[in-house]
């Protein structure tokens, strides 16, 4: 009595062909193989043992290996010229309201140099009223050039509001304040009356009109002494806006 090599099936003696498995007898059985770890060699013919992981990672730079993390980019310092993100400089409050108004933002330091030292003429030149137009004419590239454009355009802008708020409180102060004035002439056999305004509501038209003149005469100094001295800094209230980009 013998027993198949492959299945273990009993078979009669003599038996060339298994039958359960049909395998035949007296065949070398296929070596079998066991899966080796990463620390065995295996010479087997044929046998291709997995790679090591760990000897196939890559290589991570000495400055990477910091709990394995790896460090910020370094920043790259500001390129003047262009729109960076320095932010303005803004000194404290003080408590103080007239030095606190005077205390506005300062961008400075967004700008290039040599921009502002050959702008700085032009830049003075475009607070006189309707001339804000200048910097823009002579090089709209400009950056700094195109900042203090901007901001004389904003005091222009101011300036003919107070003009108009003046005017029309001039006009509501004669309608209110007026008197009946009899004017004689020697030509003429009698006299004849109109209507002036009152010597109180002269007084009010020029005190309103002085205080309003006040703000544009201070945007007026503050923009030329900006420009003058080559800060790009805002005018006091207005200067936050931007109507040339």
């Amino acid at each position: 009595m013998q027993f198949c090599n492959q299945c273990g099936a009993q078979m009669n003696d003599g038996a060339k062909f298994c039958p359960k498995c049909g395998a035949t007898i007296g065949q070398p059985q296929a070596p079998q193989y066991s899966q080796p770890n990463n620390d065995q060699s295996f010479n087997a013919p044929g046998f291709n043992p997995a790679p090591n992981n760990y000897q196939q990672q890559t290589q991570v730079p000495p400055q990477q290996q910091v709990y394995g993390q790896v460090p910020p980019p370094q920043q790259q310092p500001p390129v003047y010229g262009q729109n960076t993100q320095i932010p303005p400089y803004q000194a404290p409050k003080t408590g103080n309201f007239f030095k606190d108004i005077l205390n506005t933002p300062d961008y400075t330091a967004q700008y290039d140099p040599a921009d502002i030292a050959n702008s700085k003429g032009i830049t003075i030149a475009s607070y006189f009223w309707i001339l804000f137009w200048l910097p823009l004419a002579v090089n709209s590239n400009s950056r700094y050039g195109r900042f203090h454009a901007n901001q004389a355009l904003l005091m222009l802008i101011a300036s003919a509001a107070c003009s108009l708020v003046s005017w029309i409180l001039n006009l509501i102060i004669g309608a209110i304040f007026v008197v009946k004035n009899t004017v004689g002439n020697a030509f003429m056999t009698g006299n004849y009356s109109e209507y002036v305004t009152s010597g109180f509501g002269l007084f009010l038209s020029g005190l309103f009109g002085f205080i309003l003149a006040i703000p544009s005469l201070a945007f007026l100094i503050l923009g030329i002494i900006n420009a003058a001295n080559g800060k790009a800094k805002e005018l006091p209230i207005i200067g936050k806006f931007r109507i040339i980009k």
